[in-house]
């Protein structure tokens, strides 16, 4: 029989016109970005055949995001946020219609695809922060859990399925027909997104621009168990972002699959990604640290025996629960964030999140230089354990991130500028 309280929720979302343009326009706009960084790249190494050619590009569009980010959030509490999208996503849309068109017409260069990159890393850190503050102001708070959790499986999908896809098109239909699917998958979120409501910022009194983008980081300082769970989501992604980007490292050296081995790989972090996210729509409304702790001691649990899997079907298996409790532990903390953050300041939070996600690729040189000194196996079974440690010392050492279940349960009836703005939470 279902579950009464699952089944209300669920119509809830899906009778909330709302949501369904929030997550239609989402899901839609990621099958377009995944689609279109395959494309970026082969296009980039076609032309130049320059493996810092491709590195450029990326470091590009690092740096265009970071930058952007500094700046977007405090723009975002400040001004309407569908502005904010339909502008950031038709920059998108030029952007690749400017690349379909010199491909039509036989002109593609490498620095167009420049331009292109560096349109989309400047327009994300609009995006996606504006869609949580339209996505909390939408739903009711009771559903908020599953309606985040659902709009991240859409993400996972489109990071599952769209690569693989663009890329057999890509291989059969060449260049110009994928872009024509990517720059109608753009469209069709910008539809969505002139579908929805006006979302207006919250009517409190501003300072200078400047002075507010400082106020996104002391806000967090302030609010120890909001920090403290942001800086918890980091730990489990210095591990599975460098994993992901070493994985040829390992199916080789390990497994010696080569590269179907490793296309295997890819796509069951992909299918862990989509099961994390839909695995947080089960839990219970009470607890948020509880499946941010489950996915971290998961994934340090796995990988300390991830090396040491002798047959590679089951390290398939291993990397899927790697990924799916890597999501679950990433949608408890968005969500947790969005219930202690107050809507003036929702934006700033929300790239500033990204911005410390930013971060996470650093983890890549350390577990490089682990392998190169332990080999790949036991560089990992490190990483496992000291992940492990690392969260024991969060839950024994800081009340602070014990007690953000409480601070959620707090925030979720107050009402603007409430009292957590004066009397931030105390513990450490």
């Amino acid at each position: 029989m279902a579950d009464p309280v699952f089944s209300s929720k669920t119509r809830q979302l899906k009778d909330n016109l709302q949501f369904r343009w929030l997550f239609a326009g989402n899901t839609a706009l990621f099958f377009g970005f995944f689609g279109t960084m395959l494309l970026r790249s082969l296009l980039v190494w076609d032309i130049t055949g320059d493996e810092m050619a491709l590195a450029a590009i990326n470091l590009l569009a690092a740096i265009g995001m970071f930058t952007t980010s500094l700046v977007s959030g405090a723009l975002i509490d400040r001004h309407e946020r569908k502005r904010f999208l339909v502008l950031a996503q038709l920059t998108i849309v030029a952007a690749e219609a400017m690349i379909l068109l010199l491909l039509v017409i036989g002109k593609i260069n490498y620095t167009a695809l420049m331009l292109s990159a560096a349109a989309a890393s400047v327009a994300f850190p609009f995006i996606m922060p504006s869609r949580t503050a339209m996505l909390v102001s939408a739903v009711e708070r009771s559903v908020l859990a599953r309606a985040t959790a659902l709009m991240s499986a859409g993400v996972n999908a489109a990071r599952m399925i769209s690569p693989a896809v663009i890329g057999v098109l890509a291989d059969s239909q060449g260049f110009v027909f994928c872009y024509v699917v990517v720059l109608s998958l753009h469209s069709l979120s910008l539809l969505c997104t002139f579908s929805l409501q006006r979302s207006p910022p919250p009517d409190v009194h501003r300072d200078s621009l400047l002075r507010e983008m400082l106020t996104g980081f002391t806000y967090i300082l302030r609010h120890r168990s909001l920090g403290l769970c942001i800086l918890f989501g980091m730990l489990p992604l210095l591990i599975v972002i460098p994993l992901q980007q070493l994985l040829v490292v390992f199916v080789d050296d390990i497994w010696q699959a080569g590269g179907s081995g490793l296309g295997i790989m890819l796509a069951a972090t992909g299918v862990g990604g989509v099961a994390g996210s839909l695995a947080m729509t089960l839990v219970p409304d009470r607890s948020l640290v509880a499946p941010m702790l489950v996915g971290t001691f998961g994934v340090g649990a796995v990988l300390l025996l991830f090396g040491h899997i002798p047959m590679f079907a089951l390290a398939v298996v291993a990397v899927f629960i790697v990924y799916a409790a890597s999501v679950l532990t990433q949608t408890a903390v968005q969500v947790a964030v969005q219930f202690m953050a107050e809507d003036f300041v929702r934006g700033r939070v929300t790239t500033i999140m990204m911005t410390s996600i930013s971060i996470a690729p650093m983890g890549t040189m350390l577990l490089a230089y682990g392998t190169r000194q332990l080999g790949a196996a036991w560089a990992i079974t490190w990483s496992g354990a000291a992940l492990l440690v690392a969260t024991g010392l969060f839950w024994a050492l800081l009340p602070a991130f014990r007690s953000i279940d409480a601070v959620c349960s707090r925030a979720a009836g107050q009402p603007e500028r409430s009292a957590l703005v004066d009397n931030p939470d105390r513990h450490m």
